[in-house]
Formats: structure tokens, sequence, C-alpha cells
């Protein structure tokens, strides 16, 4: 009996150590995570009516712009600044700081919009290859039609935990909307900590056109209704600081890099310890 007591209290440990232990718990990064919103068409600065992309892309920033609008917010976090000249600013003014007009500027300038298979024409995709050299970012699937997965909430949970906010491709029908059959990724949103069973989100898309700040709500209360996350991108600051970042993904829609390939092993082997320890408490009970 001291000896099943003894390892069940290892099991125990383990399990929590992981963050496995309790489903209700609560993350929160080391500071807030600056909100915009990609429909702020109607202020000072406003970037909502800028043009999307490049090479003819038709889409505006406050229709299709939620990818770029993340982006913004995590880069603004991360203390990112950016510098666009008046001849290629959307305002006609040159500009300094971090916010989707500013990012939106950026891309164009250093072509860091490429073409997805869904545009029509133009390029209107973000190169993940091309985008500042401050960060790094980390690529990885949830593959869960009900919710997320537990490799997935083991990563994203660490991730939060080490201080980095997560963009996350998420989708809330069986389909993005009724003029096409694309069925994930459907809208981008930024994820910033954890209450309970769900997540605290910045939801890029508010519906009010004065206000430059997102949605801060859960996954479970996005504004377009309750999110599944597709794919989503751990963003951490780069060690190294000239270049573009070297381990982005050139297609959000790929499959998860070497590195969170190697995570997730290494997490599914974490998982079969735990599971080879509560074989072991049974065993030993039974003797």
């Amino acid at each position: 009996m001291r000896r099943q007591r003894h390892a069940a209290l290892l099991v125990a440990l383990l399990v929590g150590s992981l963050g496995l232990g309790t489903l209700a718990q609560t993350i929160e990064l080391p500071r807030p995570v600056p909100s915009f919103s990609q429909a702020y068409s109607d202020g000072p600065g406003a970037w909502g009516d800028c043009p999307l992309g490049t090479d003819g892309c038709p889409d505006l920033l406050r229709i299709t712009g939620c990818l770029t609008t993340a982006l913004a917010s995590v880069l603004a976090y991360h203390n990112v600044e950016l510098t666009v000249d008046a001849s290629t600013s959307c305002t006609g003014r040159a500009r300094t700081g971090m916010d989707p007009g500013i990012l939106n500027d950026w891309l164009q300038a250093n072509r860091g919009y490429g073409r997805c298979v869904q545009d029509p024409i133009g390029n209107c995709c973000i190169d993940w290859g091309r985008l500042p050299a401050e960060i790094e970012l980390t690529f990885h699937v949830n593959r869960s039609e009900v919710g997320i997965n537990p490799v997935a909430s083991i990563v994203i949970d660490h991730a939060l935990r080490q201080g980095n906010p997560i963009l996350a491709g998420v989708h809330w029908g069986a389909f993005c909307h009724g003029s096409t059959s694309q069925t994930e990724d459907c809208h981008w949103i930024v994820l910033t900590g954890r209450s309970g069973d769900t997540y605290t989100i910045i939801d890029t898309f508010n519906p009010d056109p004065t206000s430059r700040y997102g949605v801060r709500t859960t996954l479970d209360a996005g504004v377009h209704g309750a999110y599944i996350i597709d794919r989503f991108a751990i963003v951490e600051r780069s060690a190294w600081t000239s270049g573009p970042v070297g381990n982005a993904t050139p297609d959000p829609g790929s499959e998860p890099t070497a590195g969170s390939a190697a995570s997730v092993v290494a997490l599914f082997g974490i998982l079969a310890t735990v599971a080879a320890l509560v074989v072991f408490v049974t065993v030993t009970g039974d003797r």
C-alpha cells in the first residue's frame, strides 16, 4: 500500500508540473497586449479603408485585414516599431510606431505580401518569411473540430506562461462565408491568456468603425460566435536582429515546422510517461 501511495504521488506531481492536473486555471501574460480593430475607418489615423496587399489585391484592411491587425497587436506587445515613408504610407505621412496601418504600409513596401490559393488576383496574404526580424514564429495545428485537443492545449498554455501571445486562425461554422468553400482560418485573433476552461482573446473585428480597439473577450464568445482554432503561431522575441524571420513558414495553411513537430513528439513522450506511471500504480495496487 505504501508503494502504491508513493507511485500515485509521483503521478500527481508530474501531472501537476505539466499543468494537466486541473482544467480550470488562470494564465495571464506579464503585460497587456495592445488591442487593434481592423474595421477602424472613421477617426484620426484610421486604417480600415487602406488597401491590403500588393500587385492588384482588391482587399481592404477592414474587410480581410484580420491577420495583419492581429500581427500588429503582437508586434506592439513585443515593442517592435516600424518606420514608413510618406510616399508609401496610406495616410500620406511618414510614421513610426506600430498599428495595423503602419504594419500594412511596411509589408507593402518590403514585399511582405504573397499569393494565396484563394486569391483571385494580386498578393493578399502575409508572407511569413518576410516579417520584421525582431520576432520568431513557430506554427502548430489544432486537430479538433469540437475544441482544443490536449497536445495543442499544452503547447498553448506553455507559450502563454513563457509570456508569448499567440496568433490563431479560427472558424465558427461549416464555411467561412457564403461565397467560399474555405472551411478553416476564416478569421485571425490573438490568444492573450487562459481563464478556466477557455482562453482570453483579442478579436480583431470590432463592428464600431470609430473604435481603433479590438474586442477583448473569450474564445467561446467571439464577435462571430464560439471559435474553433485551426492553426496557431507562437510569436516570440527574436534573439537576433537582422534579416527576415528565418523559421517562419511560407503559408499559414502548411503543416507544422520541424521545430513544432519536435515539440509535439516531446509532448507525446511526456504523456506516454504519465500513462506508464498510471499503469505502474494499477499493477502495484493489484499485488
